[in-house]
């Protein structure tokens, strides 16, 4: 099992095909397995890197409750670094999303392009939605500490729509850390990238699935029009992860985003 030490922390990886650096950062709790479509998908073309962040599966656990988003991006400089990678197109879906921004915050010189899935920017409680929003997401990372087999009928019911999509996230969750699944919840609510975001020039892409939870589509949409040579796609029919949910309609507008850029 490929796995390297950063700071203290084994950090399970996978590095499929050989070209230009994609480096795929997965949602929260899902780990590396959800990028199976996409690493048959891109690893012709590329260097598909995925792993389980760490608290997630085959790394290893997160230690403490401070500075968990800079570990976590800085676990993908390392591994870039451990693979003799100096830059890499950095994606992220939810979870991922908010790691492959802060990687971007972190490490801009490292970035070629990115591509921000389902995710947000700014959560700052600035409007009484974004309030209420943020309110309900700290009040809802308890969930995490539920029965694995609870968690696990929660996402087939959730996922109903998208069957292939309810057996990686059930299975995933019955291999769920709680404790550090809390701990990650924690750490990404409350962002504010787009300031960031601005001072870079690399390209972005935004998508996001229009059954997305509440205030996704919201959230891209503040994204796309506060950094504006962002790019916006949506994909009907898809929820949160749409790599996961809709692989083959994911796989095409990353390949043509992919193809423009190369």
């Amino acid at each position: 099992m490929p796995s390297f030490d950063s700071d203290g922390c084994a950090i399970y990886y996978e590095a499929h095909g050989d070209g230009p650096p994609l480096v795929l950062i997965h949602a929260i709790s899902a780990g590396a397995d959800m990028w199976r479509a996409q690493v048959e998908r891109f690893s012709h073309s590329h260097r598909v890197i995925i792993f389980d962040a760490r608290g997630v599966d085959r790394s290893g656990p997160i230690r403490g409750w401070h500075h968990i988003r800079h570990r976590m991006a800085d676990d993908v400089a390392r591994l870039l670094t451990h693979l003799g990678e100096h830059r890499a197109i950095i994606c992220g879906v939810s979870f991922g999303g908010v790691i492959a921004q802060e990687f971007a915050a972190r490490h801009a010189d490292r970035v070629e392009q990115l591509i921000l899935v389902d995710t947000y920017s700014d959560t700052r409680p600035t409007t009484a939605a974004k309030a209420l929003w943020l309110a309900s997401v700290y009040a809802g990372s308890i969930s995490n500490l539920l029965p694995p087999s609870m968690l696990a009928k929660i996402m087939r019911r959730q996922y109903r729509r998208w069957p292939d999509a309810a057996d990686v996230l059930a299975d995933a969750v019955t291999r769920l850390r709680a404790i550090d699944a809390l701990k990650t919840r924690c750490a990404i609510t409350l962002v504010a990238y787009p300031k960031t975001l601005n001072a870079a020039t690399f390209p972005i892409l935004a998508v996001v699935g229009t059954e997305s939870w509440p205030r996704s589509m919201t959230f891209m949409q503040e994204l796309h029009a506060v950094v504006p040579r962002t790019r916006l796609l949506r994909v009907p029919e898809s929820n949160d992860p749409t790599p996961l949910c809709q692989p083959n309609a994911f796989n095409e507008l990353l390949a043509k985003f992919l193809t423009e850029y190369s």
